[in-house]
């Protein structure tokens, strides 16, 4: 599935085409605790990525934001080598 495409999925519809079928990538920790989880999603090509992240208020697991560039992952460099063709 193409990123366009996911974006026009339900959140819920979103959440199952990462968590299940996605690759777990690490976990960025931010203040008070909070943690947005890195996946990788295969496509034609070099697929693209998802963080997600929880809501607290309802105790389930969100989407926070899906893309294909390498610079938002600069968040995750310590934990994450990326393949050759990414940078």
């Amino acid at each position: 599935m193409p990123l366009y495409a996911f974006h026009l999925l339900s959140p819920v519809v979103q959440l199952y085409w990462v968590l299940k079928p996605g690759t777990f990538l690490p976990t960025h920790w931010k203040a008070d605790d909070d943690s947005i989880n890195l996946y990788h999603r295969a496509h034609e090509g070099r697929g693209f990525f998802v963080e997600v992240g929880v809501d607290y208020g309802q105790e389930q697991p969100v989407v926070v934001r899906s893309f294909l560039s390498s610079v938002p992952l600069e968040d995750y460099s310590y934990w994450v080598k990326l393949p050759e063709g990414w940078a």
